[in-house]
């Protein structure tokens, strides 16, 4: 961490509660499929559009490819744990969990420890599930007021081989990859904030989805918890 400011961290978490997170994601009845269509976000539902025609499908798709070759672009299925943890209506959601975990005070202090980031206060938090297709082009997670000190990806994926793709990437100034972060089950990533990196496109013969808990670390008290 001192010397790229990134680092990973095996064995995390004790190895029954990575299963059962990861249990939950696979047994999960919903998924978004989220992805910048045309320079706009959008959150669709990933089963409603695999229902679709093909012709649309097809023209989403376009879309979608269009703009990540010049742009910003992605393309994934998530679940807004953060948002459905907040909501009141979702109390009883199996993934809230995962937020208090992500929210409590060892997790918190050992994010302030690896990253020298004193003033971290919260952590938000997606599930995201990338399959065959899915990708996130070059960024550096920099938006302003969201305060944030730290990217996390938290790996859940059983089984992965680094040519399946899903490689987090982590470019130099010349575009060049620096590092690569595999996904590895129970591992915690964690990067400062700005710093460019993007994920490799999942190959078409991937053995399964890569499964991730990510976030950001981030300075000060949950907004949210605020307007509660």
């Amino acid at each position: 961490m001192a010397a790229r400011g990134r680092a990973q961290i095996p064995d995390v978490l004790e190895p029954d509660a990575a299963k059962r997170i990861l249990t939950r994601l696979e047994m999960a009845p919903r998924w978004n499929l989220a992805a910048d269509c045309a320079g706009r976000h959008v959150d669709l539902d990933a089963k409603g559009m695999e229902a679709r025609p093909a012709k649309d499908r097809a023209q989403f798709m376009a879309l979608v490819h269009e703009q990540a070759r010049d742009g910003f672009g992605y393309l994934f299925n998530n679940i807004p744990i953060y948002d459905i943890y907040h909501n009141r209506k979702t109390q009883s959601h199996p993934l809230n969990e995962v937020y208090e975990l992500l929210n409590s005070a060892p997790m918190l202090e050992l994010a302030r420890h690896v990253t020298g980031c004193d003033d971290i206060g919260f952590a938000d938090a997606q599930a995201t599930r990338y399959l065959p297709g899915h990708f996130l082009t070059e960024h550096d997670d920099n938006v302003a007021g969201k305060n944030r000190r730290a990217a996390y990806v938290l790996s859940l994926t059983a089984k992965w081989r680094p040519d399946w793709g899903g490689l987090t990437l982590f470019l130099d100034e010349h575009g060049c990859v620096e590092e690569a972060f595999a996904p590895k089950f129970n591992t915690l990533s964690i990067f400062l904030v700005p710093q460019r990196h993007a994920v490799s496109v999942v190959a078409p013969f991937a053995g399964g989805a890569r499964y991730s808990i990510t976030g950001w670390f981030r300075a000060g008290e949950d907004p949210l918890l605020r307007r509660a």
